[in-house]
């Protein structure tokens, strides 16, 4: 992603609805993965970026946290994170059976990932038996906007396209559903004007959709909702469409 977009996701983490969300979700799976085991998990956070899951998820086990870029790196460095490797999740080893569980948090999609398949193959690998993969992608070419710029968006993922990629590199597709269902139209109709009609940019520097302000009452509103949406998926209930493909895969 953008240098820039480091900092921006840094400062943004530990309040923005969009991780509160996410993160809500993720902590509660991993926290009902964990109660399966009578000792600490052994954890990857596969494209860890700066840290704030890492962080969040040390109360469960041993977290290594990897990623490519070296501002990732020093953010999850500098937030106390022991075991912070660079590695390529397409070409680098992972190791063997390593991890009793993986994360992949919005990372596939990304253009220095020119293969996914190849990236699942060596995520399976690292997975211990019955080790499970909980994986995040940008959802739908079509809300392709400034955001996908900032980041560096190579693709967005359909739930569908998920499955079968996951089947391929010999995972066991537990669950998959869309997130943030409500929040599909608003994107859609955002991103088709901010790529058509005008374009996020500043100073020639296209912005994520991080750089959006908005106030804390709404902030707030948003984070209670996405809470509430968990629910459905922690049950499992998959949702029909969303700006987010969520994925739980089992080796």
């Amino acid at each position: 992603m953008e240098p820039a977009e480091y900092q921006t996701m840094r400062a943004a983490e530990e309040h923005h609805w969009w991780y509160v969300g996410l993160h809500h979700l993720l902590i509660n799976l991993v926290r009902r993965e964990a109660a399966k085991f009578r000792r600490p998990l052994d954890i990857l956070d596969a494209g860890c970026g700066t840290g704030r899951l890492c962080e969040l998820l040390q109360p469960f086990g041993n977290v290594t946290g990897c990623d490519i870029h070296p501002l990732a790196l020093e953010a999850a460095a500098q937030r106390g994170i022991r075991c912070v490797l660079r590695r390529d999740l397409v070409s680098d080893d992972l190791g063997s059976e390593q991890y009793d569980l993986i994360t992949c948090v919005d990372v596939l999609y990304h253009r220095a990932v020119n293969d996914e398949q190849a990236a699942l193959r060596n995520l399976h690998r690292a997975l211990r038996k019955r080790g499970l993969l909980i994986l995040h992608l940008p959802a739908f070419e079509l809300l392709r906007g400034a955001h996908d710029l900032a980041v560096h968006t190579r693709h967005r993922f359909r739930r569908d396209e998920t499955i079968r990629l996951l089947q391929s590199a010999g995972f066991t597709v537990q669950f998959a559903s869309y997130r943030l269902f409500a929040c599909f139209l608003p994107a859609l109709l955002w991103r088709t004007f901010t790529r058509l009609v005008a374009p996020d940019r500043c100073d020639g520097t296209p912005r994520s959709d991080l750089a959006l302000s908005s106030s804390p009452r709404t902030n707030q509103w948003l984070a209670r909702y996405v809470k509430a949406e968990n629910r459905f998926l922690a049950i499992p209930i998959p949702l029909p469409i969303g700006t987010s493909v969520f994925a739980l895969a089992r080796k």
